[in-house]
């Protein structure tokens, strides 16, 4: 199918040539403001005066390798290609000392290793904004090139991929700003037959939370009028909006001048995970920050006089702070819904705890529009104990598959603030040279919660590869994400497997008996090409199945497993369910990255002559043409939670299951 049509021009090129024929005296920019149609109780905001420049989804790529695809790589690779990959894997290996030693790859040459067929060269494309602080993770997607005789990308690995701005370039090429880097497991269609054919593209795949941006532009504020004064002021506004957070050069260094127009802003690291967060709180923070009560008022009474831009108005209050927070809750009550929802939302983000209550509410109103927003918020708001009641009869009580994995997931978010106050507190007990990092507490919050917790539950880290979330909650439910950290969430009572059973996947190449009710289940796996046969016996824990199954070889680990990928995982759950091996529902997260990559490839002003299409062909761009694909577009009005795998129909304790 095509997805665009094109013809690209080599406009960049001429506006270089153009730069060089003179050297006039740079003069002002001509600004647009960033909040051109905002009321005019915004007035002295930075939004207001300047635009915001780098805070727009990028489109960013690059050539990468993948390894481990056991024969179904590629043996050919277009010459200016190989020689790009060529230099990337003699600047890794000397980077990384010893990255090819006991690996199948040892003292090959460069030129080997692209050719050789357990590999394939791969175009990566990923959608980040370029002034998205360092840190940021973000999915990619993996192609391989079109004519490349690369026939599935299953069970392979990226190998690390630099990512620039616009398309990737080869050697000698254009070279843009470097943003980032990718790596990590490939998630192939998970529903997909393994090593057998299939209508789904195996040759396209994505590395879920894969990239990360490793250099990142600062965001630039470009003043109406350019005053040296005004820049000053609008510099200092920002620095003591974020005094206590790290800049370039430490606190209190967020923003900087550059001239009487240019303001850099660095991003701080702590909206890393919340980059879209940090630019409206900018974009709505006061220049003038001596009279907040005044403002808040203000913004307020324009919420109850213009109900259009409660939105805006909802931001700007946030961005005054705590100092906001009488204000915001003389709206609690109010008639209308959307000043009131914008009143909660800012209430609920600031700490304010007389705002759990309304959003606990609207979280049970079945006729409320608001119902998704209000059990989101219940995932930052402030307070423990009703908050946590209320997720959980949502959980146990709602057979929206929406509502309930909405609850899920700020079930999830409580328990890792939960666990980050705790880990935050006991770093501070440590001696001075043995504490971690915030951005180490973050981590080990965001992949590891134990049991124990006010929430009731468990996450399991398995390798760095993927996260088990365990939600023992209502009726059960399988529930997997397609972007982000990839996790499989096990939301619900009696989630073990169902016996009798009888599963068979992939061209029976994996089995999965239980004769009587009671019984040990029996697995059989036939892995691809002149592989071993593997065979187990275990229980009827879901949970336990799923760690077998992604379990490999390790120096550290000599239990047995299989050495699923998580896709593969994903699928031979989707085969347990298919079967009756389980009473739990099968959903899936919707997929929005396609949808992502296509509109920033439009935006991202960078000459792009060319890409591949979703089913491997050349495609070309054309700023002119219709480049939109109605299929892939998410509408509005979705919610972008869960689709349904298929109904549930039978609940029966046995069943069969065909290849998939």
């Amino acid at each position: 199918m095509k997805l665009m049509r094109a013809a690209a021009g080599l406009t960049l090129c001429g506006a270089l040539i153009a730069g060089c024929s003179s050297n006039p005296q740079k003069g002002p920019r001509e600004v647009k403001p960033t909040f051109t149609d905002a009321p005019r109780v915004l007035r002295g905001t930075i939004g207001y005066e300047t635009s915001l420049r780098r805070a727009e989804p990028a489109y960013i790529s690059g050539y990468g390798l993948v390894v481990g695809l056991d024969g179904t790589g590629s043996t050919t690779v277009p010459e200016n290609v190989a020689a790009t990959m060529e230099k990337e894997i003699l600047t890794m290996a000397s980077d990384e000392v010893g990255a090819f030693i006991n690996t199948p790859f040892e003292g090959m040459s460069p030129r080997e290793v692209i050719r050789h067929p357990d590999t394939a060269v791969v175009l990566v494309e990923g959608v980040v904004p370029s002034g998205a602080p360092e840190g940021t993770h973000f999915d990619v997607r993996v192609r391989a090139l079109s004519g490349s005789t690369a026939e599935s990308l299953e069970g392979g690995k990226l190998w690390t991929t630099r990512l620039q701005l616009g398309m990737a370039s080869t050697l000698g090429g254009l070279q843009t700003s470097t943003i980032g880097e990718a790596r990590g497991e490939v998630f192939v269609n998970p529903f997909a037959e393994p090593g057998a054919p299939t209508e789904i593209n195996t040759r396209i795949g994505r590395v879920l939370g894969g990239g990360r941006v490793i250099d990142p532009l600062p965001l630039e504020l470009l003043l109406e009028t350019p005053l040296h004064s005004r820049a000053q002021a609008i510099t200092r506004a920002i620095n003591e909006s974020y005094l206590f957070l790290d800049g370039p050069n430490g606190q209190g260094s967020t923003a900087r001048g550059r001239d009487d127009q240019v303001i850099q802003v660095f991003a701080p690291p702590a909206y890393k995970d919340r980059f879209d967060e940090f630019v409206q709180l900018l974009l709505h923070t006061p220049v003038n920050q001596d009279y907040p009560d005044q403002l808040a008022r203000r913004y307020t009474q324009s919420m109850v006089a213009d109900p259009s831009s409660v939105d805006q108005l909802s931001w700007a209050l946030r961005a005054i702070g705590p100092r906001s927070i009488p204000y915001v809750r003389d709206m609690y009550e109010f008639s209308e819904q959307a000043p009131r929802i914008a009143a909660l939302r800012a209430g609920a983000h600031l700490g304010d705890t007389r705002a759990t209550a309304y959003l606990e509410q609207i979280a049970f109103d079945e006729l409320s529009r608001n119902r998704i927003e209000a059990i989101e918020l219940l995932g930052v708001a402030s307070g423990h104990g009703s908050i946590e009641r209320t997720l959980h009869e949502l959980l146990e009580e709602e057979e929206e598959l929406t509502i309930r994995t909405a609850a899920y997931e700020a079930l999830m978010e409580r328990a890792r603030r939960y666990r980050l106050e705790r880990l935050i507190a006991s770093n501070a007990s440590r001696p001075a040279s043995q504490r971690a990092s915030l951005e180490q507490l973050a981590y080990y919050a965001e992949s590891v919660i134990p049991r124990g917790n006010p929430q009731g539950i468990e996450r399991i880290n398995i390798r760095d590869r993927f996260q088990i979330d365990i939600v023992p909650f209502g009726d059960p439910l399988i529930y997997v994400t397609q972007q982000g950290t990839p996790r499989i969430a096990i939301i619900g009572v009696n989630t073990q497997l169902v016996t009798p059973l009888f599963v068979s996947a992939w061209s029976d190449r994996f089995i999965m008996t239980a004769a009587n009710q009671g019984d040990e289940v029996r697995l059989r796996y036939e892995t691809s090409g002149n592989g071993p046969i593997l065979t187990n016996r275990m229980g009827t824990e879901l949970v336990e199945l799923i760690k077998y199954m992604a379990r490999g070889a390790s120096a550290t680990d000599i239990r047995p497993g299989l050495g699923f990928t998580y896709s593969e995982v994903v699928g031979a759950l989707a085969a347990i369910e298919a079967a009756g091996g389980t009473q739990a529902a099968f959903a899936t997260e919707t997929d929005r990255l396609l949808a992502t990559i296509l509109t920033a490839t439009q935006n991202t002003a960078i000459d792009r002559p060319a890409l591949i299409g979703g089913e491997g062909e050349e495609i070309d761009l054309d700023p002119a043409a219709d480049q939109t694909n109605d299929e892939q577009q998410r509408p509005e009005n979705d919610p972008g939670y869960v689709v349904p795998l298929k109904p549930k129909t039978n609940n029966s304790t046995g069943g069969t299951g065909g290849s998939r």
